[in-house]
């Protein structure tokens, strides 16, 4: 399985909304709904921009709102399983990923309640799918 990266977008203004991670969406561009480059001058785009230029092509990143707890709740669950995490430690790190702007890397959870600048994030995240 090709890592993932997971970005948990914040509020954005109303112009903004819609979609699954409340930017610009296009559906089916470059084959699916969720291809699309959040736009826009806020911390997701940024930190997402950065990771998709400095990652390997077989690195997914997906961006999403934590209000679609029906996809980022079996998502943090099961990577954190295939991590090893049981019992408490899988609900904190569970509650954690839901925070808004979130930063998970295969069910660990590097930023939670706030993003770092873009250029941590992408040494925050080379290094965990180092250890991998």
């Amino acid at each position: 399985m090709s890592p993932r990266v997971v970005l948990v977008r914040g509020s954005r203004a109303p112009a903004g909304s819609g979609g699954c991670c409340s930017g610009d969406v296009r559906p089916f561009d470059e084959g699916g709904s969720h291809c699309h480059v959040p736009q826009g001058d806020d911390a997701v785009g940024a930190v997402y921009r950065a990771l998709r230029a400095r990652l390997p092509g077989d690195v997914a990143i997906e961006v999403v709102s934590p209000s679609n707890w029906l996809w980022l709740l079996p998502e943090l669950v099961g990577a954190g399983r295939r991590r090893g995490l049981r019992g408490a430690a899988l609900r904190r790190s569970v509650r954690a990923g839901m925070a808004v702007e979130s930063l998970v890397v295969d069910g660990v959870v590097l930023a939670t309640g706030g993003l770092p600048a873009p250029d941590a994030a992408v040494t925050a995240v080379e290094a965990e799918l180092a250890l991998r």
